[in-house]
């Protein structure tokens, strides 16, 4: 008999997949599509958290795919790859809930199901490969998924589809010419060492550096991937696509999009950096900590002159991603571990504000914060919700995100990178700024003018939408009173993405079958 936990990784990854053919073939049956789809979602949920618990108990776990060894593709799940596709699923359910009762029902049964399965198929298997370049292959299935995802038509949508044309139109384009150097940048890779097997390179990397003999194009390989990642993770000055792009796709991928995909950029810089390129670390450490206070400070200041709540949001994600990078950038057992919290608490913070905002602007008719003002009184569950995720992005306590930025500034000022803390510290004031001047021009201004701009949507938000939101309003409260268990769970995986020793063993002591 087949034990199910021995699979994991393969079903994380290929369940979505299969999912995505079969919603194509029951589009015109929509209830069958819904209930299984969320049916399906929940159960990859619980999966997932198996799959780390297993990780957590027993250790990294390499899983052949073909049983060919380090000469096939191999799926790792260790603590960094297991919890991201925990956040994945986690994140992934609850939008796909908000979801059916957002999403246009044509628009529903047509495409968004299975492009939506596509794309946690994508995230997941980038977090799982073990292959340099499946990796690859992954990142093109979540770049076209998202880009058929963020055309999707919301109902009352108030965005015309030629922005959400031109913004995919950008989107596309950027991450295109992103592949086109990611692939050089892996081919150059297998030309080097002649595998690309992540365990495989950085052994016979380690091997050339020990020995002297590391060729100088390592470097320019380890930069081509500075640039890949950090197109994905949308750091400055590779950021221009994702304000466009998260405010004109429905709030839901907005969600996914800010919440986990550029996630996908930080998880990328962690596990191709400190397992294939250490011996390049020294010179491009300082590298991402200077593009880490770029974004800090180019994200937060467009923020601060935006007036549409969604593309303020999406400069939100900019500047905050940067605390991401600048952790990273310390390069400690500290200061990834605080890199990690802060992933973690942003991915829900954020994912909660922007299926905020999309009960918003159900609500106004509109995405232009000076056209609101005074919903406090007609939207109170809108605006309690909207303040819980900005105490949290503004690092205010009892919320997560003070947490989170108590730890990074804590980091920093451990490992002496008093410059580096001032900008960010300078800066999360900004944060603060801009996010409570929203809620200021939302809820508590002057009431909008009926006579130009219309009367508010008497449609109260269903539970569908509801339901999301409060669970991750939820998590943010008990990941700022209660966020010793995600600490440690931050530390442990920090400790193993410093010494990559173990990840190495399980990959290359397996018998190639």
């Amino acid at each position: 008999m087949i034990a199910l936990e021995d699979h994991l990784p393969i079903i994380l990854i290929a369940t979505p997949i299969l999912m995505a053919s079969l919603m194509v073939l029951l589009r015109k049956h929509p209830g069958v599509q819904k209930a299984l789809s969320v049916s399906v979602s929940f159960i990859l949920a619980i999966l997932s958290v198996l799959l780390l618990l297993q990780v957590w108990s027993g250790g990294i776990q390499a899983y052949e795919v073909g049983e060919w060894g380090k000469y096939g593709i191999i799926l790792v799940a260790d603590l960094l790859s297991s919890g991201m596709v925990v956040l994945t699923s986690f994140v992934s359910f609850l939008a796909l809930i908000y979801s059916l009762d957002y999403i246009e029902e044509k628009s529903l049964s047509a495409s968004y199901y299975p492009l939506f399965s596509l794309l946690v198929a994508g995230l997941n298997g980038s977090f799982l490969t073990g292959d340099i370049f499946n990796l690859f292959v992954f990142f093109e299935i979540l770049l076209l998924s998202s880009c058929g995802l963020v055309i999707a038509n919301e109902k009352g949508g108030v965005t015309k589809s030629s922005d959400k044309m031109e913004a995919t139109f950008k989107y596309l384009i950027l991450n295109m010419v992103s592949s086109i150097v990611m692939l050089i940048a892996v081919a150059s890779l297998y030309a080097t060492t002649g595998t690309l097997n992540m365990a495989d390179i950085s052994v016979k990397l380690s091997a050339m550096s020990a020995a002297g003999t590391l060729p100088w194009h390592v470097f320019a390989i380890a930069l081509m991937f500075v640039v890949v990642f950090g197109n994905k993770a949308a750091i400055f000055p590779l950021h221009y696509w994702l304000p466009d792009v998260h405010p004109t796709a429905p709030s839901p991928i907005s969600a996914m999009l800010s919440g986990v995909l550029i996630k996908v950029g930080a998880y990328g810089m962690l596990r191709v950096f400190f397992l294939i390129f250490i011996d390049t670390l020294y010179i491009f450490k300082p590298v991402i900590i200077y593009l880490a206070l770029a974004t800090i400070v180019v994200g937060a200041i467009s923020a601060v002159a935006q007036t549409d709540v969604k593309r303020l949001l999406a400069y939100s994600s900019v500047s905050q991603i940067g605390y991401v990078f600048l952790g990273i950038g310390f390069g400690s057992v500290y200061g990834l571990t605080a890199a990690l919290v802060y992933l973690v608490n942003h991915a829900i913070a954020k994912s909660m504000l922007f299926l905020t905002s999309g009960g918003i602007i159900h609500h106004a008719g509109t995405r232009d914060m000076r056209k609101m003002g005074g919903m406090v009184d007609s939207a109170p569950f809108m605006s309690m919700m909207f303040l819980v995720g900005a105490m949290s992005i503004a690092g205010l306590p009892p919320m997560g995100g003070f947490i989170a930025k108590f730890q990074l500034f804590d980091a920093g000022i451990g490992e002496q990178y008093y410059f580096a803390i001032a900008i960010a510290l300078i800066f999360a004031v900004f944060t603060l700024f801009y996010m409570f001047r929203a809620m200021l021009l939302m809820f508590w201004g002057e009431k909008r003018d009926v006579a130009e701009h219309g009367e508010y949507s008497t449609h109260g938000t269903s539970p569908l939408m509801a339901v999301p939101i409060v669970i991750l309003a939820l998590m943010i409260v008990v990941f700022g009173l209660y966020a010793e268990p995600l600490i440690a769970l931050a530390n442990a995986t920090a400790n193993q993405i410093l010494d990559p020793q173990p990840y190495i063993d399980a990959v290359m002591t397996r018998v190639v079958r």
